[in-house]
């Protein structure tokens, strides 16, 4: 998996809690914070969102996206890159 850096502020009370708990789980903060990231969008959108595999096809050179979106997602469903 690859990983891009986030930064987030959280206030003292928060971070020693989450530094407590990460210490427990023999965990880095890190860690723990994208366990809880993934149970939180787990509940909140479902195991098998079909709406999280769109996520970043439209990266790339395509100048036409905004209007053509739903032949690239069919393109995509299908296996197919032009």
């Amino acid at each position: 998996m690859s990983k891009v850096p986030l930064q987030i502020h959280l206030d003292r009370s928060l971070r020693e809690r989450l530094k407590a708990v990460a210490h427990k789980q023999n965990l880095s903060m890190s860690a723990l914070v994208r366990k809880y990231l993934y149970q939180g969008l787990e509940r909140e959108l479902g195991p098998d969102d079909p709406a999280l595999d769109i996520i970043g096809i439209g990266s790339g050179t395509k100048t036409d996206l905004a209007e053509q979106h739903d032949r690239y997602l069919v393109l995509n469903e299908k296996g197919i890159d032009e």
